[in-house]
Parts: C-alpha cells; structure tokens; sequence
C-alpha cells in the first residue's frame, strides 16, 4: 500500500495557537462582563451608568463565554474545518456590535473601531486556518 503520511493540525501549528488566545480572550471578556458590568459595558462602547441596568452586558457576557468555549472543544477535538466555518460565520458578531454601537445613543465611531478590527482578525484567522498545513485526517474508506 502506498500510504501518504497526513500532517495533522495542532501544536505545531501558529493557527491552532492563535485560536486558543483568542478563545481565551473570549472567556476573559465573558467573565469580566458577569463581574464588572459597569465597566465591561464601557469597553464596549456603549457604556450603562447604573449596575442595575446590566442586562444586556450580562448577555453578552453569556455570549463570550460560550464562545470562547466552543472554540477550545474544537480546537481540542482538532476539527479544523468546523473552526473555519465557525470563524466565519462568527466575523457577523463584531459586526453587527459595531453598527450597534455607531447608531445606538449617539455613538462615536472611536468606540466602534475595536469591534471592525475584530471582525478583520477573525476573519483573518479563518484564512490563516484555511492555509495553514495540516488537514483534518480522512475517513478511511469502507470504514464504519
């Protein structure tokens, strides 16, 4: 049999790397979203005066979070495809967060710049990660 040795992504990979400080960074935001409100709602660009209007910062909270923890699950489950799908789709988020905080409450487009730059790095990621080496090993075939 002639066999081609497959390259697998992982931790020799700078894409793998970067994914996981980016979904690091997520959880990160997520955390300070549920404990600093006030605060988190600031770095956001659409900053809430009273702790007791935080809902939508805890939402956003929740939202991080849970992404930031998909993220690793794929990464560690090495499915390097659904990552590029997840990235791409995911680039809508900083977004959309960027024409909300242009047009809510008079924005200013200094506090909506970190949000179209991220939209770039995620979508920049996901090229990398197209790219990048190493691909999902495949199914053999007649395998069950």
């Amino acid at each position: 049999m002639n066999e081609k040795k497959i390259k697998r992504w992982g931790p020799k990979s700078l894409s793998f790397w970067l994914i996981i400080l980016c979904a690091c960074g997520l959880m990160g935001l997520g955390i300070n979203g549920f404990i600093q409100p006030v605060a988190a709602s600031r770095a956001f660009g659409l900053e809430i005066l009273n702790p007791l209007d935080s809902g939508y910062v805890r939402v956003k909270a929740t939202r991080d979070l849970v992404l930031g923890i998909s993220i690793i699950v794929f990464v560690f489950m090495r499915i390097k495809k659904v990552l590029i799908a997840f990235s791409l789709v995911s680039a809508i988020i900083p977004f959309i967060d960027g024409i909300l905080v242009l047009t809510q409450y008079g924005g200013e487009v200094k506090d909506s710049w970190q949000h179209f730059i991220t939209m770039l790095g995620v979508l920049l990621l996901a090229f990398l990660l197209w790219r990048e080496k190493g691909i999902d090993p495949p199914i053999a075939k007649g395998a069950t």
